[in-house]
C-alpha cells in the first residue's frame, strides 16, 4: 500500500490514548477532535508490537508530561458510518501515512467536530498495557 491510499473498511487501525489527553476520569474529545488524526494499521502489527512502536523515540511519548497510557482500537468501516451518520454527515476517510518510526502510521485527514470526536472515542476498544 503506497502513501495516500484509502484503507479499506474491513481493517481495523489503533489510536495512542496518551495522559495529556485523560482528565482523570476519561479520554477528552482531543482524542479525535481536530484534523490529521493519527492512527496505526492493526494489520501491520499487533496490539503487543504497537506498545513498542508507540514508545520508539519520536514516537507519541514526550516524557515525562506525555505518557501511553492506554491503546484504543476501531474499525475504518465503523469510523466511516459513524462520520455518514453524524448530524451534520461528515465524509471521514482514513488514508495510509507511513513514518520513519512508523510504517503502519494512518491519518484521518478530515477536520472532526468536538461532538463526533467524542462519539469515536466512545466507539474505541481499549486496550491496557497488562492485558497485551
Amino acid at each position: 500500500m503506497k502513501k495516500g491510499d484509502l484503507l479499506p473498511s474491513e481493517e481495523d487501525v489503533l489510536r495512542a490514548l496518551t495522559s495529556d489527553i485523560w482528565d482523570g476520569n476519561r479520554f477528552g474529545s482531543q482524542t479525535f477532535r481536530g484534523e490529521g488524526i493519527s492512527l496505526s494499521r492493526l494489520a501491520m502489527y499487533t496490539v503487543r508490537e504497537h506498545w513498542r512502536i508507540f514508545r520508539r523515540p519520536g514516537g507519541v511519548e514526550k516524557p515525562p508530561s506525555r505518557r501511553l497510557l492506554k491503546i484504543g482500537q476501531i474499525n475504518v468501516g465503523h469510523i466511516e458510518k459513524m462520520g455518514v451518520e453524524h448530524d451534520p454527515p461528515a465524509t471521514l476517510t482514513v488514508i495510509n501515512d507511513p513514518l520513519d518510526w512508523n510504517d503502519a502510521h494512518a491519518i484521518i485527514p478530515e477536520k472532526i467536530s468536538r461532538g463526533l470526536a467524542n462519539k469515536l472515542r466512545d466507539a474505541l476498544i481499549i486496550h491496557d498495557e497488562s492485558s497485551r
